[in-house]
């Protein structure tokens, strides 16, 4: 009896602490929420990316082909995300915002930029989908080598980002099949290269004037077609460049 109330008490004693951390933990979290939470003005924001953009970090010839108004949360500042642009150009996909200041800055204070960008190649992945504890709708952006990316759409941008996703993910398609196509390409040049050629020979022609014209010699030419002197006659066939081997990959 003295046994099972101690385990009684032991498991109200687990309970209370259990539920005086989670307590805890929740109270900290809006602290951090109401205290460190400090919303960029987002129209603000947006003018500052775009003038950032235009002010010299477009490479010559570069042009935008799509963007959308987002925000993304740093993990090591994620109560105060930064408003900003997402620009899908012909080169990159760029981002650019604006942090929240702390509340102990100025107002002010210089607005502080952020930024990212990644090369706009088949290795780019774009996933659409919830983000943010599924609170916001977005794209996670990665390639290797490069620090991965999380930009939620604003307000009514859904349909923005879906383009430019959309778009990207277009761009990269179109990248594989004209690599396809020119894989396909140098195997049939290199396939074409590897086979024999044959000469058929006309009026006018000697074994030393055929053989200078395709850059052999005469002793070659008696070699590959098996004769036994120069001569040689109208309509005959002789073989001109042997096949080559196909060399071996490594």
């Amino acid at each position: 009896m003295k046994e099972s109330e101690g385990l009684y008490r032991s498991f109200r004693f687990l309970k209370k602490a259990l539920l005086g951390v989670a307590v805890v933990i929740v109270a900290l979290l809006l602290f951090g929420y109401f205290f460190f939470m400090r919303h960029v003005d987002a129209p603000k924001a947006w003018a500052a990316a775009d003038r950032e953009l235009q002010g010299g970090m477009l490479h010559f010839g570069e042009k935008v082909e799509r963007k959308a108004k987002v925000f993304m949360r740093r993990p090591s500042d994620y109560y105060r995300g930064a408003n900003g642009m997402l620009y899908a150009t012909n080169d990159r996909l760029i981002f650019i915002g604006v942090a929240p200041g702390s509340k102990f800055e100025s107002e002010d204070a210089p607005p502080l930029i952020v930024s990212q960008e990644f090369p706009n190649d088949t290795l780019l992945s774009m996933k659409a989908g919830r983000l943010y504890f599924f609170t916001a709708h977005g794209v996670r952006v990665s390639r290797p080598g490069t620090p991965r990316g999380d930009f939620a759409a604003i307000g009514s941008q859904q349909a923005a980002l879906d383009s430019l996703v959309d778009y990207v993910n277009s761009v990269h398609e179109t990248q594989r099949r004209d690599a396809a196509a020119e894989r396909r390409l140098r195997s049939a040049v290199a396939a074409l290269i590897n086979e024999p050629i044959y000469y058929t020979v006309k009026r006018g022609d000697a074994l030393f004037s055929i053989a200078r014209k395709f850059d052999t010699t005469p002793d070659q030419l008696r070699q590959w077609n098996q004769l036994e002197g120069d001569r040689v006659k109208i309509g005959q066939r002789l073989l001109v460049k042997p096949a080559k081997k196909a060399s071996p990959r490594g």
